[in-house]
């Protein structure tokens, strides 16, 4: 965390830590990507385990819907 001045104005201090947070959890996010990417059998297993844990978005992937279920 950078240090901040305490005269500084409260909403600029929530905006910055905001915008660390979202950082900090997109960075997160595609470390956790490259590993599910580096355990996935083949590209189909990959995408599939990214949609489940919400990861697509991360990688830059498009947002489709998913398959129909077979019964």
């Amino acid at each position: 965390m950078i240090g901040r001045s305490q005269t500084e104005p409260v909403g600029n201090r929530v905006t910055l830590a905001h915008e660390e947070e979202l950082a900090a959890r997109g960075s997160d996010q595609r470390r956790v990507a490259r590993v599910v990417a580096a355990r996935a059998i083949d590209v189909e297993d990959c995408r599939e385990l990214l949609g489940m844990l919400g990861l697509g978005a991360a990688t830059g992937m498009r947002e489709t819907d998913p398959p129909p279920r077979r019964t």
